[in-house]
């Protein structure tokens, strides 16, 4: 009897184990591609429809509405050889619905345009070369501390990217990076006398201090050279062709169980260069760059009521007080993280912007969140302009063209922003916005050539989103 029980409860083991050898298998991200290299796959879509609503930016006529329709979808691969190699890519597919530009007929795409692309966003490979010591190369983000200065801005169709080697020392207390990366390869031009190859190079020192205190998540400053050679048509003799510029910046993060908040500090120093034979000319100016931005975020949050947050906090980057001196006053945001920053309307950008803003979340349920924000927007000098971001793109062309002069008014305007977050166990998420703009006297004294376009009228925008990431 016992012999036949035992043989039962080996039977029994025999189809459990495989099936518990599965699940292992499955848990594990990492896929045994050949010998000694395992690989991870991974990728996402996500959905995203826009509406401007009456008067968007000036554009139109008031009343009249702008839409918007894109997806992004990404494939990534991550690759390990042994302890020490890892290589990833990233490819992004992404396409404006109904856009203009490479569509021949409905439903068909000519070709790559800015509002129809398949390329690779990411082609990179990290050696470690051993526990402290590792060095990336090839073509990646560049996300240094809270991305006030360097973001990957995901928010973008496109993120931003780098061609870049960097080396870097990974140590118990601190993080050191040496980075040079290649920012933009321009066209030559003939006669131009500043460079033979022109181009823009950062070359970048990044330390990030770890374990200072148990509230602080992070703790990062940097210092970044910049050269950029660009070339002039006239050889330099009206046009300035070249940077040379240095960014000093300290970000730190604050996190506990309660309390939370952001500081970033960013000096920007330097001078726009012209070409050699000019720079003995009296005539041919060459500014000196003195920047300067600060911002401070501080909130708190009761963990217990639903995870209630609130927050506030306050904006200034210097503007340029006399455009025609010899000093370029206005900061220049570089490739910060855009969204969120600003107001969630995309609206204004940093440079020339001083702002006040507030607001809270709380948790309605495990998987939804609620929120709202309000930004009081100024410009930090009467006389220079404002930066717009792409919901600011109707503006920004009326300026451009001449149709909208802004006077020294300093008042923008307020902006007020709703949101909801839905996820899901599955790996959907879903996000409701909606953000409305009210101009303030910048825009309301503002001359406008085209009496049909209302500068001073104001605006909401929907935004809804829907998408997964793994």
């Amino acid at each position: 009897m016992w012999l036949r029980q035992l043989g039962l409860i080996v039977i029994v083991l025999g189809f459990c184990l495989p099936g518990f050898s599965q699940e292992e298998k499955a848990e594990n991200p990492f896929k045994l591609l050949s010998k000694d290299v395992y690989f991870q796959p991974g990728g996402g879509l996500r959905v995203r429809y826009e509406n401007l609503r009456a008067a968007t930016g000036g554009g139109f006529p008031e009343n009249e509405d702008e839409s918007q329709a894109s997806h992004r979808a990404q494939f990534d691969i991550r690759l390990y050889k042994g302890e020490y190699i890892e290589t990833f890519f990233r490819f992004l597919n992404f396409a404006d619905w109904g856009g203009a530009n490479g569509d021949s007929r409905s439903g068909q795409h000519d070709g790559f345009s800015r509002t129809n692309g398949l390329l690779v966003n990411q082609a990179w490979a990290l050696w470690k070369v051993d526990d402290s010591l590792g060095i990336h190369f090839g073509r990646k983000q560049l996300h240094l501390g809270l991305g006030y200065t360097y973001g990957s801005n995901e928010w973008f169709n496109v993120p931003y990217s780098f061609d870049l080697l960097s080396v870097g020392w990974d140590w118990e207390s601190l993080e050191l990076s040496l980075i040079a990366a290649k920012v933009q390869e321009f066209e030559r031009v003939s006669n131009q006398t500043l460079s033979s190859d022109p181009e823009e190079n950062h070359y970048i020192l990044n330390v990030d201090v770890k374990n200072l205190a148990d509230a602080i998540d992070i703790f990062t400053f940097n210092l970044v050279q910049v050269n950029r050679d660009l070339g002039s048509p006239d050889g330099g003799l009206s046009v300035l062709n070249g940077l040379n510029m240095q960014r000093l910046s300290l970000e730190m993060g604050i996190e506990s169980t309660a309390l939370f908040g952001t500081f970033f500090l960013s000096y920007v120093t330097g001078e726009e260069k012209v070409a050699p034979v000019n720079q003995v000319n009296s005539n041919v100016q060459k500014p000196e760059i003195a920047q300067t931005a600060i911002d401070l975020k501080m909130g708190y949050r009761f963990v217990e009521h639903n995870n209630l947050g609130f927050w506030a906090g306050y904006h200034y980057d210097s503007g340029d007080e006399d455009a025609s001196d010899d000093q370029v006053g206005s900061y220049d945001s570089f490739f910060y993280e855009v969204y969120g920053q600003a107001g969630l309307m995309d609206l204004i950008r940093w440079g020339n912007l001083s702002m006040f803003h507030a607001g809270l979340d709380v948790d309605i349920v495990d998987n939804i969140t609620l929120g709202a924000a309000w930004w009081h927007m100024t410009k930090t000098e009467g006389s220079d302009d404002i930066q717009f971001g792409q919901a600011g793109r109707f503006y920004d062309q009326r300026v451009q063209n001449g149709d909208l002069i802004f006077g020294e008014e300093k008042d923008i305007g307020n902006e007020f922003d709703i949101w909801v977050d839905m996820k899901w166990q599955s790996g959907m998420n879903f996000r409701f916005t909606y953000a409305h703009f009210f101009p303030g006297a910048a825009f309301e004294n503002a001359d406008v050539t085209n009496s049909n376009n209302q500068a001073d009228s104001n605006f909401g925008q929907f935004l809804v989103q829907i998408g997964y990431f793994f």
